[in-house]
């Protein structure tokens, strides 16, 4: 970690503010999101805590939750236009900021009116839409070259900074939902941050290199076939990562529910099931160096060159193995084995390898492979993946609420029906790669 620290004097002196922005802003989000399908569920769905509800219960929470999360990031595709074609980064992110915070104050104020608490989540959607993939692209645009080898280890701080938020939003927003001011504080205290990382961005003014799209437009310098050339690549590998979303999105959501069923007893302490996703948080901060500066180059000394594609290829893989343990996780329950929650944080560890090679392989390589005119859009295609992946998860459990085709695939079933499709999805990402030439650099930290 100190290692990772110890290199901001090699950066720009805005990314500070970025990087802090970022981190409060994550905790915001994930704060919320941490608590909401549980949430959903004791206050809406199935109040009474009747058993014969709570299946349909689960299943019309995990719908909301990833309906959602979809259009948070289905949203971000106009953020990324706003940014790239009208109002630029700085002032979309600013702009879409205060309706961010606005929202929060709704989910704090409005918790016994599902009206009002579902209009504050799609207040946040379309603020977190707009600040998602510009805050992102700001992290390169401070640069003055963009090949310069800061840039991939300033997206290592950036996403560490979202693990930071994440890690500490995930530990305490469980707590104060069960506190006796209950869901008021658990949802105000996100909102308190997000209006911190508001006031942190508008701080840093005077340090970001602000880029407005007419000035982007003129320094494009690449001829327009070879512009559409980089998109189509983009465009092939980000086919093969909704998927992904699909799966690794259910840590928030299913795995929550999943974890409750489970013994939740830990290192001498009973924790809360909310809480068991802050593991995520925690094994990035602790993985993100080590792969960067251990596992990385190491492989790089054994004559493995680590890419970009090879990293999102090998991330679809851990996948793999990751719900194959879910799977076996959710026989066990359904057995009536009350399996001990170190099982789930196994599970975790190797998610958490996956997320570090998928997603921060994304940020970077989308920001790496776009056209300077198109940096907020490509950026926002691909959060857009992440919108498909929930939008199918949202689809499914709609469909098993309702007791259509999919209402089949039950408990330990589910599971195993999701790792059939990443499998399928990891074989046919390595054909296309081969198959169409895909090729790209070194981008390794």
């Amino acid at each position: 970690m100190a290692g990772i620290f110890e290199r901001f004097k090699h950066f720009p002196k805005a990314a500070p503010y970025i990087v802090a922005t970022e981190t409060a802003e994550r905790f915001s989000f994930y704060g919320m999101k941490a608590i909401l399908s549980t949430f959903l569920i004791t206050q809406f769905f199935n109040p009474t805590n009747n058993p014969l509800l709570q299946d349909g219960a689960e299943a019309h929470s995990n719908s909301v939750t990833h309906l959602f999360v979809a259009l948070v990031y289905l949203l971000s595709i106009f953020g990324g236009i706003l940014a790239d074609y009208f109002w630029g980064r700085y002032k979309t992110i600013l702009i879409l900021s205060v309706v961010y915070c606005i929202g929060h104050a709704f989910l704090a104020a409005f918790d016994t009116n599902y009206t009002l608490f579902f209009a504050g989540l799609m207040l946040i959607a379309i603020g977190s839409g707009g600040v998602k993939p510009n805050v992102s692209v700001m992290v390169g645009d401070q640069f003055e070259n963009e090949n310069d080898t800061n840039i991939a280890k300033l997206y290592d701080i950036f996403y560490f900074g979202i693990n930071i938020g994440a890690f500490f939003s995930m530990l305490i927003t469980p707590v104060l939902k069960n506190s006796k001011y209950g869901a008021p504080l658990a949802f105000g205290v996100p909102g308190i941050l997000m209006f911190i990382a508001l006031l942190t961005f508008w701080a840093g003014k005077n340090k970001y290199k602000i880029k407005i799209p007419s000035d982007i437009r003129r320094e494009e310098s690449a001829p327009f076939m070879e512009q559409l050339k980089s998109v189509w690549k983009v465009l092939v590998v980000f086919a093969f990562i909704p998927m992904y979303w699909a799966l690794y999105d259910q840590n928030g959501s299913e795995w929550v529910i999943q974890a409750g069923k489970m013994d939740l007893h830990f290192m001498g302490v009973t924790w809360f099931q909310e809480q068991i996703q802050v593991v995520n948080a925690l094994l990035i901060l602790i993985l993100i160096p080590v792969f960067s500066f251990g596992v990385y180059p190491l492989l790089e000394k054994m004559g493995i060159r680590v890419t970009a594609l090879r990293k999102i290829g090998w991330g679809l893989v851990f996948m793999v193995i990751t719900f194959s343990l879910t799977s076996w996780i959710q026989i066990q329950i359904d057995h009536g084995v009350k399996l001990n929650i170190v099982w789930q944080l196994l599970a975790y560890v190797i998610v958490t390898v996956s997320e570090i090679m998928v997603s921060i392989t994304g940020l970077e390589y989308a920001f790496s492979q776009a056209p300077k005119s198109m940096k907020s859009t490509i950026m926002s295609i691909f959060f857009l993946t992440i919108f498909l992946g929930n939008i199918f998860d949202s689809f499914i459990n709609n469909n098993i609420e309702n007791g259509g085709f999919f209402s089949q695939f039950k408990h330990a079933q589910y599971y195993i029906m999701f790792t059939g499709l990443m499998a399928a999805n990891a074989v046919l990402y390595y054909i296309a790669i081969y198959a169409l030439k895909i090729k790209d650099a070194e981008t390794h930290g």
